[in-house]
């Protein structure tokens, strides 16, 4: 009687193996990973000056184009002095011309056209540093995307390094995953997976793109980076689900 209880508890282990033990006739075992959905560009868009917003009408969600401003600043003291700044180069330049004449009508020493020489160019740097700042009261979008948290607001002020708002490219989206390091030698560039995600339900193809730098000591895990083959709009950053990867064991 104890002998065929005994091998009731054995059948019903082997019945429970894990899907590399079970499909060891095979050769071929599945990993069940867990993955997530990831942008390849995301950036935190901050200021780098102290002034007011004067425009910033995207919302959560937005989206936008490559080159499109995001954030206007009220920059009418930079707009002047950038305005002065052009004005004395302009008065530099056209002494500089005149005295090149009477240098060569030997009116004036080499030392004076040097001098104006060298205030023309102090001049149009100066100008070149006003147009720089006057750049920075306009935030325009690095790339196309979608926006993912508005943290300022039209008419506040802000001071530099304060945080504006998050985007990110929702156009490359790539899989994030951490894969045992004893399967390394077969997770190739190319190689083929799929991926079920939780908020849609489907199974999708997807391959690997690239491997992390390091293997990580302590889990003994690597990070790999897929791609979805199946272009579709549905799929979102944050989203995550189940990775299949077969290996040979």
């Amino acid at each position: 009687m104890m002998n065929y209880i005994y091998g009731l508890i054995i059948a019903g282990l082997i019945g429970n193996l894990p899907a590399s033990a079970a499909t060891a006739e095979t050769g071929v075992s599945d990993l069940h990973l867990r993955a997530q959905v990831k942008a390849r560009q995301s950036t935190l868009i901050a200021s780098e000056m102290n002034a007011r917003i004067s425009m910033l009408k995207l919302r959560d969600g937005e989206h936008f184009s490559e080159g499109q401003v995001l954030v206007n600043f009220h920059c009418a003291l930079e707009r002047a002095q950038l305005n002065k700044t052009q004005a004395t180069l302009e008065k530099t330049v056209k002494t500089y011309d005149v005295k090149q004449r009477l240098e060569a009508l030997r009116s004036i020493g080499a030392l004076e056209l040097a001098v104006a020489k060298a205030e023309a160019a102090e001049a149009k740097a100066d100008v070149q540093v006003a147009q720089a700042e006057l750049d920075r009261c306009v935030i325009k979008a690095p790339f196309s995307g979608k926006v993912t948290d508005v943290i300022a607001r039209a008419y506040q002020t802000v001071r530099a390094g304060d945080p504006l708002l998050e985007i990110l490219d929702d156009k490359n989206l790539e899989i994030e995953f951490m894969a045992p390091s004893k399967a390394l030698l077969q997770l190739s560039i190319g190689k083929h997976f799929r991926v079920i995600l939780d908020e849609t339900g489907k199974t999708y193809d997807a391959e690997i793109i690239r491997l992390g730098g390091k293997v990580d000591p302590v889990s003994q895990t690597i990070k790999v980076y897929g791609r979805i083959v199946d272009k579709t709009s549905e799929l979102l950053p944050g989203m995550s689900g189940a990775v299949e990867l077969a290996i040979t064991p």
